[in-house]
């Protein structure tokens, strides 16, 4: 490199890292004020050092050195800085030469200067609100590296392009990427602070990335390309198409405890802004948490996180509702309701109801954090003898039940149970008014063999599964028809709060609950049944539609009382978990729906519209006498 071809100036201490501007690249690191730091340059493929370029006493502020190169052509180069003597990776790096091939441990990492130049063809944030959105949560590798899965693109950024047309048509609206920064999958200790990880020295693979890394790089071994930088391109064209395609995209991030809070801020501001994110999921101390809620340049993303602080002055004044939970409670009452256990009523409509007007709570059965749906009915307890740590890690309280035998079965009886109880977990989920979420593969019956941890395996057993078969494609077909149903129904997917009042003098209520009689609901502990019906026309003004959903998670079939409903015939059954001889039906003589032993039953009715009395002028003349009017 000819060192008189370029000039070095005092540069942007506000951006860290490298940043390209123009004809100059500004580079910004943090030390402590009075240390040797120094810029090494290294030519893209060589391992020998360019050039060192010192940072000046002029181009320091506070513990900020920052140098404005003019003149050098970045796209030859890579960089590390050098603090003392020590050779030390850029944290903000944009990207990163070195980790290109997934599951190998590094020996040199450098960071590769990129620019912000790529044809977003006018791409904008969708901005869908909560109430709209239907979540399906992924494993960039593991979504497509199997090679059932038919991709082109396997296992890559790619390869979730190439699904795009499957997500469409089964009414996805937003997927959730597990990290898919460049984090250190190959690292000496598992980090310890990750919700159900259980510590280990010397973890052979950080499979699902909750671990330390650099947050402003996308994974370079998640792109298809090899060439340094592919990674760069590749998200923002999945991006850009999925965007296209009407799918937002939300990102995970794991940020050790101790992770200085202005990287952080840095690092999501950076991915909205160069990525077009639509959505952050958040695991960092709740102090950064309250940062990040609180950040205008934030505010109209999406923001995710396990809980919210809820009861601040910011919360009573948002008006652009973009914070949501993800809500462990709703998938523990879930399970436990599914399994018949006895008390979980309440607590399940308490759940299915919520919708808090300042946050957002996404409702889920199942996520990589334990069993998949397929396994929570197949298996009483974990299997996670393959992760090397004597089937001590992950959760032991799973609310699962096996239905009568563990693991896989060729019992008709247990199979038809485990569809069943498949069904109505996606009824809880899909119909209830939070935000669902759908664990990839989750609407096939996936497995993971009863390891409900494989955070250190990448193999089949912790990919998605794509072959189907006749039990897997039942499931396919009544997930895409009950995300059919929210959709077309706004009631059951309301932007507001039900009131369960007739707040609209409609006839009926938004939504009620129903028992043995209309409108009283049982609710004793020992009670596993229940009716709830919405009124459509709260969300539409032209619809007449009730939607009832008859639930009954007893081993014993039940009626449950149908309001009455003027002007027609009544409720029909649109769609039943239960769908072998002994099938729920209609007794209208009784008006009640008979509900078979732990199924569910979703009716539909046409009610009229109340006619509005007309005034006459006999009328007005009548009531001018009676009050003495001339």
């Amino acid at each position: 490199m000819d060192l008189n071809k370029i000039k070095a100036y005092r540069g942007n201490p506000l951006m860290m890292g490298a940043t390209v501007i123009g004809n100059t690249v500004n580079f910004a690191i943090t030390a402590r004020l009075g240390s040797k730091c120094e810029l090494v340059l290294y030519e893209k493929g060589k391992n020998n050092e360019a050039a060192r370029i010192p940072f000046e006493n002029a181009q320091v502020i506070g513990n900020v050195f920052a140098m404005s190169i003019e003149g050098l052509d970045y796209k030859k180069y890579d960089y590390n800085f050098s603090i003392d003597g020590k050779i030390v990776t850029d944290a903000y790096a944009k990207a990163l030469s070195g980790k290109e091939k997934w599951g190998i441990v590094p020996t040199d990492i450098r960071g590769s200067i990129v620019s912000s130049e790529f044809d977003w063809q006018n791409d904008a944030p969708l901005r869908r609100p909560y109430d709209e959105t239907i979540i399906y949560r992924l494993h960039v590798r593991g979504f497509t590296k199997h090679v059932s899965s038919k991709a082109k693109h396997k296992g890559t950024y790619l390869g979730i392009v190439d699904k795009i047309p499957y997500l469409k048509e089964l009414g996805i609206t937003m997927i959730e990427l597990m990290p898919a920064y460049e984090f250190n999958e190959m690292e000496s200790h598992v980090a310890t602070s990750m919700k159900g990880q259980f510590s280990i020295e010397n973890p052979v693979l950080n499979y699902w990335g909750y671990t330390s890394g650099y947050a402003f790089a996308p994974k370079a071994s998640y792109a298809y390309a090899t060439k340094p930088g592919s990674e760069v391109e590749e998200f923002k064209y999945m991006v850009r198409e999925l965007h296209r395609n009407g799918i937002e995209v939300s990102m995970e991030y794991f940020f050790p405890e101790g992770t200085n809070p202005t990287l952080i801020l840095d690092a999501l501001h950076y991915w909205v802004m160069e990525y077009h994110i639509d959505g952050i999921h958040a695991n960092c101390e709740k102090a950064v948490m309250k940062m990040i809620q609180t950040d205008n340049l934030l505010s109209t993303t999406k923001i995710f996180t396990y809980n919210f602080a809820t009861d601040t002055d910011f919360y009573a004044n948002v008006e652009n509702k973009n914070l949501a939970n993800f809500n462990d409670d709703f998938m523990v009452s879930a399970r436990k309701f599914i399994k018949g256990d006895e008390d979980m009523l309440r607590p399940f409509i308490n759940m299915a109801g919520a919708n808090p007007y300042n946050a957002a709570v996404i409702n889920y059965v199942a996520s990589n954090n334990g069993f998949t749906l397929y396994d929570l009915v197949s298996y009483d307890r974990k299997h996670n003898e393959l992760n090397g740590e004597n089937n001590r890690d992950g959760e032991n309280y799973n609310f699962s039940w096996n239905c009568g035998e563990e693991g896989s079965t060729r019992k008709l009886k247990v199979r038809q149970l485990r569809i069943k109880q498949i069904k109505n977990a996606l009824v809880m989920v899909i119909l209830s008014q939070g935000t669902p979420l759908i664990l990839a593969g989750d609407e096939f019956m996936n497995t993971q063999q009863g390891n409900n941890n494989p955070y250190c395996i990448d193999s089949e057993l912790s990919w998605v599964n794509w072959r189907t078969s006749n039990d897997s494609m039942q499931i396919l077909e009544w997930t895409k028809k009950l995300i059919a149903l929210r959709k077309k129904y706004g009631i059951l997917h309301s932007r507001e709060s039900l009131s369960l009042s007739d707040s609209k003098s409609l006839g009926y209520p938004d939504m009620s609950y129903h028992g043995g009689n209309a409108w009283y609901a049982d609710m004793e502990n020992y009670c596993r049944q229940i009716g709830i019906m919405y009124c459509n026309s709260y969300s539409d003004d032209k619809s007449r539609s009730l939607i009832y959903i008859a639930y009954n998670m007893h081993w014993e079939k039940h009626n449950l009382a149908l309001p009455k409903v003027e002007g027609n015939n009544g409720f029909k059954i649109i769609a039943a978990t239960n769908d072998g001889q002994d099938k729920a039906f209609i007794d209208k003589e009784a008006r009640s729906v008979c509900v078979p032993e732990r199924s569910i039953a979703i009716l539909v009715a046409e009610y009229q519209e109340k006619k509005k009395a007309r005034i006459t002028r006999k009328d007005i003349k009548s009531y001018n006498i009676r009050e003495g009017k001339s």
